[in-house]
């Protein structure tokens, strides 16, 4: 597995692992029909954007292997003055997951906020109803806070939760 920084040129590889990683983990949560016909488009657009006009604050860190892009983190440095850099997404590609390599890039995404914007947590959103996912940020230390509401890409109002590490060294593999 190879982790580097991505690359404008990443936006379509990203866009197809985002929506093929919604389709299976949101297929309970977000409407069937948006799922089926909007998904793809609309997150080649989001990944496109980013790319066409960076905050300067992002960094997505992806890991290819041989069949090639295995999974990503998007983060933003210091977003918050509270809770700290925020991990706007974290996904690896469907076959993969179980097997180490959420919690490697999770644990990346720590390392450029301890490195970039030290001193202070690392935080996520997380859809109430992944409870899969919500049950990953627990076994890797992540603190739930209340839930709270937003209206998701497909237009849907959903409940999630904010995920916090206020430490987010207990993410870092040892040396």
């Amino acid at each position: 597995m190879h982790f580097r920084l991505a690359l404008p040129a990443d936006a379509p590889a990203i866009a197809a692992l985002h929506a093929a990683s919604w389709a299976i983990a949101y297929d309970h949560i977000l409407r069937a029909d948006w799922l089926a016909q909007d998904l793809a488009a609309d997150r080649l657009s989001v990944w496109t954007e980013r790319f066409a006009a960076p905050d300067p604050a992002m960094r997505v860190l992806l890991a290819d292997d041989h069949d090639g892009l295995a999974g990503f983190a998007c983060i933003f440095l210091a977003a918050d003055p509270h809770w700290g850099s925020h991990v706007d997404n974290l996904h690896v590609r469907p076959g993969l997951k179980g097997q180490g390599l959420g919690r490697r890039l999770l644990g990346a995404a720590a390392r450029l906020a301890l490195n970039e914007a030290p001193g202070a947590g690392l935080d996520l959103h997380v859809f109430a109803a992944n409870t899969a996912a919500r049950g990953f940020y627990a076994r890797v230390g992540g603190q739930e806070g209340p839930l709270d509401k937003e209206i998701a890409p497909d237009g849907s109002r959903q409940a999630y939760c904010r995920v916090w590490w206020p430490d987010p060294t207990i993410l870092l593999e040892p040396a």
